[in-house]
């Protein structure tokens, strides 16, 4: 089995709060540990009349400025999935993950990025129902909401996904994935 995680939406245009400043710092020391046989990047692209923008006023990552990856997140990607929603997890979403694991379906993939409450918790539970362990490495998400709304995240997916599905600590080399 094949160790895949999936980088959820660590673009330009959300790391502007110092949480999520300093989550792109923590993924960018993590990725550079190269621990990872295959990393999927989401990039989340905001369209004109979205629910986004219909229903909250937001238009932000409209602009290819704030949907790029930083470089040093971008170098260690093996392919990018867009999506224009909360959730990337589809049939060619799936797909995809077959392919990066030698033609198998995956039974585990792990899980880091923005935004805890929004996208990740999203796609972790889309990933359970689809009867893949999600694991979310905590350490390396949170949320342009604050703490709060980081906080809020963990608390729903430990009843969504199972609190086994969460792991808080930091990776530093291969074996830790081993254990998970």
């Amino acid at each position: 089995m094949k160790n895949i995680l999936l980088v959820i939406d660590m673009q330009k245009g959300f790391a502007r709060y110092e949480q999520t400043v300093q989550l792109t710092h923590r993924i960018e020391e993590l990725l550079e540990r190269e621990l990872f046989d295959s990393v999927v990047a989401t990039k989340f692209f905001n369209g004109a009349n979205s629910s986004y923008e219909k229903f909250f006023n937001w238009h932000r990552l409209e602009s290819e400025e704030e949907q790029a990856l930083p470089e040093n997140i971008q170098k260690h990607v093996t392919c990018t999935v867009t999506k224009n929603i909360y959730n990337c997890v589809n049939s060619d979403f799936i797909q995809k993950l077959c392919q990066l694991n030698d033609g198998v379906y995956p039974e585990k993939v792990f899980i880091i990025g923005a935004d805890t409450d929004c996208c990740v918790l999203t796609i972790a539970t889309a990933l359970f129902e689809c009867n893949i362990r999600p694991v979310v490495l905590t350490h390396y998400c949170d949320s342009n909401g604050g703490p709060v709304s980081h906080q809020a995240g963990l608390t729903c997916m430990k009843r969504l996904i199972g609190e086994g599905q969460l792991f808080s600590g930091e990776l530093t080399q291969k074996e830790d994935l081993d254990s998970i």
